[in-house]
This record gives structure tokens, sequence and C-alpha cells, in this order.
């Protein structure tokens, strides 16, 4: 099991059902947040969420894997 931290890297593996809502426009401030939905056989998957205020702009299950051997 990796437990993470400051300097452990991750890499991008997958993404599933994703889901742009609405148009960002340059000044936006968007938010974005990620929970840990499960982590299996070294694959780490998290549900993600983008806000631009109150409103959902797009959404995500996003797959990461941590470096091999860290």
């Amino acid at each position: 099991n990796v437990v993470p931290d400051d300097h452990t890297r991750f890499y991008f593996v997958g993404i599933d059902k994703a889901r742009f809502r609405k148009p960002v426009e340059p000044g936006d401030q968007l938010v974005l947040t990620a929970q840990l939905e499960r982590a299996l056989k070294g694959i780490w998957r998290f549900s993600t969420i983008a806000l631009v205020g109150d409103s959902e702009v797009a959404h995500a299950d996003m797959m990461v894997a941590p470096e091999a051997g860290k």
C-alpha cells in the first residue's frame, strides 16, 4: 500500500463518465474537488467535480497510479 506524501508521484491512467455541463470563461474561478472512491490493485479511482460558483460545470471518474516502488 502507498501512503502518499508531498513527494509522491502519481500517473494519470484513465477517465470514465466525463461530462462537460457548461462552458468555463476566462476570469471564472474553477474549483476542483476529488473524493477517493476506491483503491484496488495499485489503481486509485476518484470521483471529481468542477464548480464555478455553485454551478457544476463538469464531472468525471479519474484513475491514477502511484509511481512504482514509491
